[in-house]
C-alpha cells in the first residue's frame, strides 16, 4: 500500500515537473509552422524585400553554408535597411563577409516571447548579439520569423555592422591617448603553453615545461584587471581624457610610485553594461574599488561588441577607496618554514558573541622560531595602523597559557638575493579568551609592492611556549 502511494506521488511529481518545463520552454522559445521543404538560404532568396542581403550571401559564399545540413539562424536586413550601408563595407570583400557573418548564428534561435527576455547569441564571426524581446541588437524584428528545415530566418529593419570590442576600440581611438598608450604597453613575457613541451606535472597538477620554453608577450591588463578582448563577457570601461588622467595619476604618485598609472587604470573596468543614462553615482570595479561617476563628465560613449566604453572628462577617485583597509587572514598562509614537524590546525570556531570565525593554529611543532609566511602584493607606501586578532583557550584548544609570537617583515632595501632580511615589526603576547583586536603598532612599507610577513614563534622548542595562532591582521591606512 505504502509502495503504491509512493509510486503515485512520484508519477504526479514527474508530470508536474515536465509540465513546468514545457511551460518555461514555451514561455521563452516557441518554434511553430516549420517548412521542411526549403533551407535557410532558399527562404532568404524567396523574399523580394531581402534580395540585397541574398546577393550578399551569394557574393560572400554564405549561400552554400546556409544550404548545408547544419542549423543556422539569419537576421536578414531589408533592402531599405541596406540602402544606407556604408560603401566602405559593401565594396570591401573582407568587410562585407564579416558584416554578413554578423547576422548569422550557428544554431536555431526562437525569438523570445516576452519583451523582458534577453538572450546573448554567438554569431559566426565570433561576436555576440543581444536579443531583447523583439529586437536584434539595435534592429527591430519584423514579424515572427520563419522556420525551415535547417534553421530560422528573421527580417530586421536595420543593418547591424560589426562592432569593435572594447580592446579594439581603445587601441583605435584618439579619445584618451595617454591612457591608451600606457595600457597597451604594460606587457610581460609568459610561456607559450600552446607550443611548449610538457615533461611532467607538479604535485598540484601544474605542468612542468622543458627547459627554455617558447615565450610570448601578454598584456598585464588582461590578467590583472579584465580581458577586454573577450567577446563572451560584458564590461563597462572608462577612458579618461589626458588632463584628468594626468591629474588623477599625480594624486596616486606619492603612494604608488612608478606604479601610479597602474593604480589608476586598474579600476577603470566594471562588470556589466551601464549606458550613459543609467550610470549610478558610484560603481564598483572588477577589483572591488568604488568608482565615483558623474553623468555630466561623459564626453561620448561607444557601444562595443562586449560592453560599453565611456570617454570621461573627469573620474575623481577618493584616496580611501584606492588605498583601502585590508586584511591578511590567518587561515590563508602562503607558506611555512620548511622543517616543520608539528601540527597545523585550520579551525572554525564561535567567538564570545556567537559569531563564527576561522583561524590557524600551529601547536606542539617542536621547532624553535618556526614561522608561517604571508604574502600580499600591490601594497601602497602609506602609514598603516596594524591590528591583530589571535584567540587561544577556547573550548577544545590545548593552548591555555599565555604565549608570545612575533611579526617580521621583509626589508627590500637591506636584503640581498642570497641574504633576505626580515625586520622585527611587533611582538604580541596572546592571552586566553581575548577576543578583541590588539594594536601591534604602525607600519610604513619601504617601497610600493610586496608585503612579505612572517608570523614567528618563540625561540624555544617547548610545547605551549612556541605556539602560533592568528585569526587575522588588519591594516588600516592613515590618510590625509
Amino acid at each position: 500500500m505504502k509502495l503504491n502511494i509512493f509510486n503515485t506521488l512520484l508519477l504526479l511529481s514527474a508530470l508536474i515537473w515536465l509540465n513546468a518545463c514545457k511551460n518555461v520552454m514555451e514561455e521563452h522559445t516557441e518554434i511553430v509552422n516549420v517548412d521542411n521543404t526549403i533551407d535557410v538560404f532558399q527562404k532568404v532568396a524567396a523574399e523580394p524585400n531581402l534580395s540585397k542581403f541574398s546577393d550578399f550571401l551569394r557574393s560572400t559564399g554564405y549561400d552554400k553554408l546556409l544550404a548545408s545540413s547544419q542549423n543556422y539562424t539569419v537576421w536578414a536586413p531589408t533592402n531599405d535597411a541596406l540602402a544606407t550601408l556604408d560603401v566602405a563595407i559593401s565594396s570591401d570583400p573582407a568587410k562585407l563577409k564579416d558584416f554578413v557573418a554578423n547576422h548569422i548564428a550557428l544554431t536555431t534561435i526562437a525569438k523570445p516571447k516576452s519583451i523582458s527576455d534577453t538572450l546573448r547569441v554567438q554569431l559566426i564571426n565570433k561576436k555576440f548579439a543581444s536579443l531583447i524581446g523583439s529586437s536584434f541588437e539595435d534592429a527591430g524584428v519584423i514579424g515572427n520569423g520563419s522556420f525551415v528545415k535547417n534553421g530560422a530566418v528573421y527580417t530586421i529593419n536595420k543593418a547591424i555592422p560589426t562592432k569593435q570590442n572594447i580592446w579594439e576600440y581603445m587601441l583605435s581611438s584618439n579619445d584618451a591617448p595617454v591612457q591608451t598608450n600606457y595600457i597597451s604597453n604594460i606587457t610581460t613575457m609568459v610561456v607559450d603553453t600552446a607550443n611548449a613541451v610538457i615533461i611532467g606535472y607538479t604535485s598540484l597538477g601544474a605542468p612542468i615545461f622543458a627547459p627554455n620554453p617558447p615565450m610570448v608577450s601578454r598584456n598585464l591588463y588582461w590578467s590583472l584587471v579584465a580581458d577586454l578582448r573577450a567577446e563572451n563577457q560584458q564590461y563597462t570601461f572608462f577612458m579618461l581624457q589626458d588632463a584628468a588622467f594626468n591629474s588623477e595619476t599625480a594624486k596616486l604618485t606619492p603612494y604608488f610610485s612608478v606604479n601610479d598609472k597602474l593604480g589608476l587604470v586598474a579600476d577603470f573596468t566594471v562588470k556589466g553594461i551601464y549606458s550613459a543614462d543609467k550610470l549610478p553615482d558610484t560603481l564598483t570595479s572588477t577589483r572591488g574599488v568604488k568608482i565615483p561617476v558623474s553623468k555630466a563628465a561623459v564626453v561620448k560613449s561607444y557601444r562595443a561588441s562586449n560592453g560599453i566604453v565611456h570617454v570621461m572628462s573627469a573620474l575623481p577617485f577618493r584616496l580611501k577607496d584606492k588605498i583601502p583597509v585590508f586584511k591578511i587572514e590567518g587561515e590563508n598562509p602562503s607558506g611555512f618554514r620548511s622543517d616543520r614537524t608539528g601540527n597545523t590546525y585550520y579551525r572554525t570556531k564561535l567567538d564570545n558573541l556567537g559569531v563564527q570565525y576561522k583561524d590557524i593554529e600551529v601547536y606542539s611543532h617542536g621547532v624553535s622560531e618556526y614561522f608561517i609566511r604571508y604574502l600580499r602584493g600591490g601594497i601602497p607606501v602609506v602609514k598603516y595602523k596594524v591590528y591583530a586578532r589571535a584567540i587561544s583557550g577556547a573550548a577544545g584548544d590545548a593552548q591555555v597559557a599565555n604565549f608570545t609570537q612575533r611579526y617580521f617583515i621583509y626589508n627590500p632595501l637591506t636584503s640581498t638575493p642570497t641574504v633576505p632580511v626580515y625586520d622585527l615589526f611587533a611582538t604580541q603576547t596572546v592571552t586566553p579568551l581575548n577576543y578583541n583586536e590588539v594594536l601591534l603598532g604602525e607600519y610604513t612599507p619601504k617601497q610600493y609592492g610586496l608585503l612579505d610577513l612572517r608570523l614567528t614563534a618563540a625561540a624555544s622548542a617547548a610545547v605551549n611556549v612556541n605556539t602560533l595562532i592568528l585569526d587575522y591582521l588588519r591594516f588600516e591606512p592613515i590618510l590625509p
